[in-house]
């Protein structure tokens, strides 16, 4: 998140109107799923690798159908131009990401990704475990 140093406290950006919401909101969401994408998605491909990939003659897995083999296997044969993981990123991102990305956008613009909507400064989110939230 982007912060400014304001009176020796962190503040949001958006806090004071400095930024518009939504220029925020392109800034973390992008961020986020950038990591989180490319942290998840070596999993989507070990599973891919393990459960879709043909197997051997005969039916039989190359990792005995584990996933932590598998994992294994790619780390050690790491390819020496980039990690072999992002193998197929971009085109996951295309078919995938985009309709992730737009359900995150409205999912957010509903309202669904704040918790309560208290007041910053109410009672009921300053001591949730005291008072009821309405």
């Amino acid at each position: 998140m982007l912060y400014t140093f304001h009176k020796n406290k962190y503040f949001f950006l958006w806090m004071y109107q400095d930024f518009n919401y939504d220029f925020i909101k392109v800034l973390n969401m992008g961020l986020s799923f950038g990591i989180a994408s490319t942290i998840a998605y070596p999993a989507y491909y070990t599973r891919e690798m393990v459960d879709l990939w043909p197997k051997e003659r005969g039916g039989h897995c190359t990792w005995n159908h584990s996933y932590r083999q598998c994992f294994a296997w790619m780390v050690e044969n790491m390819d020496t131009i980039g990690y072999n993981y992002l193998n197929g990123y971009w085109g996951w991102v295309r078919k995938y990401g985009f309709m992730y990305l737009v359900g995150l956008w409205t999912a957010d613009s509903l309202g669904m990704m704040s918790n309560s909507n208290e007041g910053f400064n109410s009672l009921e989110y300053q001591f949730p475990e005291f008072s009821e939230s309405s």
